[in-house]
């Protein structure tokens, strides 16, 4: 059993009188997500083994882990921005941390900008078919990115335009799943980036970090700038520049060696024309690695058409990537560049859209399945479909129930098990 007593320090006597723990936990393990918080307040034993990170890794284990895709979409209709869907809290020390900077854009008098859509995090909780929205205790910043960090049980939004100024910031939101009263999930601030960007790449890297590279700047510079953040220590560290500069880029997660891959992109005097190439960070040297030839679509961005494949096995070092295609554009069904140094490697491979036309397309990846946001027109359009990629061909394409007001093309998603 992977909850031990001596880690939480708190279990004591049995989990459910009379049974053995061992059957007890496959009992408890089997509660849907929503009910965690009220079980916490059942003795302190429960709560010690719900409120301990390994339960969910039990949860996991036995196959009873609900997985959740979040993404940040426009909202169809205006949402209050305080529901009791889920409680907030936002950390005090927002205004001590970024005061200075606040005071600097306060005194440049930005011009505010009126009529700028809302943007929420919405969940599709896949397991049980539902979907809901996020209660936040303000207005998230518009094309912000969501990333999940799965060890930590935290979701993060960071960066995009300020709502009111269309500036890009340096805001940093961290929903924590398995922390907090009453809903169990819980808000805080965490500390900003060092410098604002929008449009950039973004991957959970190993169990507490989070990477970011590029983007663009309050000017539409393209940036090569990098830096991770703790989540646990709360902390950003700077990264050596990009050899390029890349604007709409997409970033990727290593997996077992905690690089992180930047993908295509574009630069300041080239808007539109997306590179070739791709960037690594090795962690262990500091330094950046160029694969030449990976992007073969110049005219596409790689953002919202790519995703993460499968977990690499064997001795693969680098990303297995989804490539997500319309079905009239040519294209290989696989392939796999490596880096001078042969250190590297990305492979594709290539999925077929359900669409014939250049339909607006938001894809990506959930528990194994491929998914897509349909949208832009036709029949097809506001709705999510699946792929089942591990069937023989590859599956076929099945919609999902897709409620009206969540029908709005995704800017950014994340995945998590909770």
């Amino acid at each position: 059993m992977g909850v031990s007593k001596k880690k939480s320090g708190e279990i004591r006597g049995d989990l459910i009188p009379g049974l053995p723990e061992e059957l007890a936990m496959e009992c408890l393990v089997r509660v849907p997500f929503e009910f965690h918080s009220s079980m916490k307040s059942v003795c302190c034993s429960w709560r010690s083994l719900i409120s301990d990170r390994s339960f969910n890794r039990e949860r996991r284990s036995f196959g009873k882990a609900e997985s959740l895709l979040c993404f940040v979409q426009p909202l169809n209709s205006p949402s209050p921005v305080n529901s009791p869907m889920m409680e907030g809290d936002v950390n005090e020390k927002k205004k001590e941390e970024e005061g200075e900077s606040q005071t600097q854009q306060q005194q440049q008098q930005q011009p505010r900008v009126t009529g700028t859509p809302l943007y929420g995090l919405s969940v599709y909780n896949a397991t049980l078919d539902t979907w809901h929205r996020v209660a936040i205790p303000e207005r998230i910043p518009l094309f912000c990115e969501c990333v999940a960090i799965q060890d930590a049980g935290k979701v993060l939004l960071i960066g995009g335009w300020d709502p009111e100024t269309l500036q890009p910031v340096r805001d940093v939101f961290v929903l924590d799943f398995f922390a907090g009263e009453g809903s169990g999930r819980r808000w805080r601030r965490g500390k900003p980036m060092s410098a604002a960007r929008s449009f950039f790449a973004c991957a959970a890297v190993g169990s507490t970090k989070v990477y970011v590279a590029g983007g663009h700047d309050d000017q539409k510079n393209a940036l090569r700038s990098a830096e991770v953040y703790d989540v646990e220590k709360d902390e950003w560290s700077i990264l050596p520049p990009m050899a390029e500069g890349r604007d709409e880029c997409h970033g990727f997660s290593t997996a077992k060696d905690f690089g992180f891959c930047v993908l295509s992109g574009y630069g300041t005097e080239t808007q539109g024309q997306f590179r070739s190439d791709a960037e690594i960070y090795d962690p262990i040297t500091n330094s950046w690695s160029i694969i030449e030839n990976v992007w073969p679509f110049p005219d596409l961005s790689p953002r919202g058409r790519t995703a993460a494949a499968a977990e690499s096995t064997g001795g693969f070092r680098g990303c297995k990537l989804w490539c997500f295609v319309d079905s009239e554009r040519q294209s290989q069904p696989r392939w796999e560049i490596e880096d001078d140094s042969m250190k590297w490697k990305v492979a594709m491979e290539t999925i077929r859209l359900p669409v014939t036309t250049m339909t607006s397309v938001f894809a990506g990846s959930l528990s194994g399945q491929a998914v897509a946001m349909i949208g832009g027109g036709g029949e097809e359009s506001g709705t999510m479909m699946v792929k089942t990629t591990a069937e023989k061909n590859g599956g076929k394409w099945s919609h999902v129930n897709t409620p009206c007001s969540f029908s709005s093309l995704p800017f950014s998603y994340s995945s998590i098990f909770v």
